[in-house]
């Protein structure tokens, strides 16, 4: 299982983030999940910050909660949220999108997530 924390600044991420590409492509071998190969990604949107999980293993995995903290100005709630999205090998999804209460000012908040190995569907 994985939990992981980044610090998001609302206004800072959305100035400075750089786009990034989906991971996509075929592996050469077999490349177990891990800390290393399962990871997480904070895009911007054009009125929020995307939360996505990159699965560059090549086993199946499920995301299994998000969990919002030390939250200012954020809209979503500042919890623990139970999820149960499969992430296929090679894939990235997203599994939260966070927003401002008021878009005037600036929002922050750090995440965590957890993870486990999946059967394929």
């Amino acid at each position: 299982m994985r939990t992981s924390a980044i610090l998001a600044l609302g206004s800072l991420a959305l100035a400075c983030a750089s786009a990034q590409a989906p991971a996509t492509g075929t592996s050469t071998g077999n490349v177990a999940p891990s800390d290393q190969t399962v990871i997480a990604e904070v895009d911007p949107a054009l009125d929020a910050q995307d939360i996505y999980i990159v699965n560059n293993s090549s086993a199946h995995i499920i995301v299994t909660s998000v969990r919002l903290y030390a939250c200012q100005n954020v809209q979503n709630p500042c919890t623990q949220i139970p999820l149960q999205i499969p992430i296929a090998p090679h894939n990235r999804k997203r599994i939260e999108s966070v927003r401002a209460a008021q878009t005037d000012r600036p929002f922050s908040y750090r995440y965590s997530w957890t993870w486990s190995p999946s059967s394929p569907p």
